[in-house]
């Protein structure tokens, strides 16, 4: 079984092989810790994760949609996010989502909105690039 979580910033894996996996030490943000815990590691940014195309490069955090206001997808006025791109690649359904987006949180996630940010993502990279032939799944 292969655990998943995604989180606002970051994804975490692990992994059940009939028993738990356990590490004795670890070190995060340069500190070892000596402790029995579960194997669990951070492989990605998380859904709230901001997308951007800064000096010819792109970039995946790690500034934060956080949860307000939120990747564009919420109907709040937010930036491009992990969020939006996996509802713009069809990996998230929309229709299982509860409408409790936008100023009234009584909305469905906005797709036409985060489609029209990625349009302006493309275009903006494409003017900056000798190619200048993306497309927004890109």
């Amino acid at each position: 079984v292969i655990g998943f979580d995604m989180g606002g910033t970051s994804t975490d894996v692990s992994r059940y092989a009939g028993t738990y996996e356990h590490v004795f030490e670890t070190t995060t943000a340069g500190v070892t810790i000596q402790a029995p815990q579960l194997d669990i590691n951070t492989v990605a940014a998380g859904g709230g994760s901001c997308l951007q195309f800064l000096s010819g490069l792109f970039r995946v955090g790690p500034e934060s949609s956080s949860a307000f206001p939120g990747p564009t997808c919420y109907r709040r006025g937010g930036p491009l996010s992990v969020t939006d791109a996996n509802l713009h690649l069809g990996r998230i359904l929309p229709g299982r989502f509860p409408h409790i987006f936008g100023e009234n949180e009584d909305q469905p996630l906005d797709e036409d909105a985060t489609k029209a940010a990625f349009e302006t993502l493309t275009a903006s990279i494409n003017s900056s690039t000798p190619e200048g032939k993306m497309t927004p799944e890109e």
